[in-house]
């Protein structure tokens, strides 16, 4: 989602997500992700799929970020949408995202992702894609410590406030939570450091829909 996230990026990385919204077997999804940096900036390219046999959404994304400037990074991703419905048929088309991210002072930065902003419509009854603003503040009072506040527009429906909060005790060890307001949802997350392995486990508990499960996973490459 986030392109001008690329800029920090200084070595090659592989990371990997599965996860089951509301714990149902026809909201699964998987994507995976490998992003290479170079003296331009750091391109990635990844792909997420989602459904099940009777039903599948897929994504192929290509990203490039950079830093424009001291405190300031952008980005920009083109995302490939495919739909396939067996005996229906399928559709594809592409939306473009733009990101950026500026450091306020040392403790506060502040980004925002424009997600779809060309408008894609997709099938021969051309349904909108939904588009997003999301626009956020980043807190880091300590090393160990960050908040986290976000807005989200759909270009359609209500907005959502988002807020986040993580604690790192040990070096090995990452904590998060959240909450989102249009939906109820309360988050957590837990992150394991192993060897400059990532690997993480997320929660998000819906009030009336119940609880979304995501395990996931980084690797960085080279010194």
């Amino acid at each position: 989602m986030d392109p001008a996230s690329l800029a920090m990026g200084n070595r090659i990385r592989f990371a990997g997500q599965t996860g089951r919204r509301f714990n149902l077997k026809p909201l699964s999804h998987q994507s995976f992700v490998g992003e290479i940096p170079s003296r331009w900036g750091s391109f990635a390219m990844g792909i997420q799929t989602f459904g099940i046999k009777q039903y599948k959404e897929s994504t192929i994304s290509i990203a490039f970020g950079r830093q424009i400037k001291k405190g300031f990074n952008g980005g920009v991703a083109i995302n490939a949408y495919s739909l396939s419905i067996p005996n229906y048929g399928s559709a594809s088309t592409f939306g473009i995202s733009l990101a950026w991210q500026v450091n306020l002072n040392d403790n506060i930065q502040w980004g925002t992702i424009l997600h779809n902003m060309n408008g894609p419509t997709i099938g021969k009854s051309e349904d909108s894609l939904p588009q997003l603003i999301l626009t956020a503040l980043s807190f880091h009072p300590t090393k160990r410590i960050s908040v986290q506040i976000e807005w989200e527009q759909d270009t359609v429906f209500e907005g959502q406030l988002k807020s986040g909060f993580s604690f790192q005790p040990k070096t090995w060890l990452t904590l998060h939570s959240g909450f989102v307001s249009g939906t109820g949802q309360v988050t957590g997350a837990i992150g394991v450091h192993f060897y400059k392995v990532n690997i993480n486990y997320a929660m998000a508990n819906h009030p009336h829909l119940g609880p979304s499960h995501w395990m996931g996973f980084t690797i960085p490459l080279g010194k």
